[in-house]
């Protein structure tokens, strides 16, 4: 793929993205935006260093478009109790697996350990279970 059709993709996604945070911004807590600034990216961008190190990559700091991508996507994920924006690219049977999946804004997959901590970081759901992010580091 060429660099002038990735930035197209990356742009659609970015828009997207921006639809949805905007939407969701209207029901946001102040601790869930919190959390996603001050731990969420925190622990994200953190965790990509690392990783680049392990595998002897150079490691770039992120562009505040990445930057963006990231908390709307925390917003997304952690800010959204009713975990809407989640189309599946309109096939109805993944929407409707994915909803029942879903209790009290955090997908059954996660422990009632991790929901605790989560909520005392100050997050409102858990939407999809996110592998990057450690939700017990210090």
């Amino acid at each position: 793929m060429d660099k002038a059709k990735r930035k197209s993709v990356f742009k659609k996604i970015m828009n997207k993205s921006k639809k949805i945070a905007k939407k969701i911004n209207k029901t946001v807590k102040k601790s869930c935006v919190d959390f996603c600034k001050n731990d969420y990216m925190k622990e994200i961008n953190r965790k990509f260093k690392t990783t680049s190190k392990k595998y002897n990559i150079p490691y770039k700091l992120p562009t505040p478009e990445e930057n963006e991508y990231t908390y709307n996507t925390c917003k997304k994920t952690f800010c959204n109790k009713k975990c809407k924006g989640y189309d599946f690219f309109g096939d109805k049977q993944k929407q409707k697996e994915f909803r029942n999946k879903i209790m009290n804004g955090f997908q059954t997959s996660y422990s009632k350990d991790k929901i605790k901590m989560l909520k005392k970081r100050g997050a409102m759901s858990g939407c999809v279970e996110v592998v990057d992010y450690d939700v017990y580091h210090k």
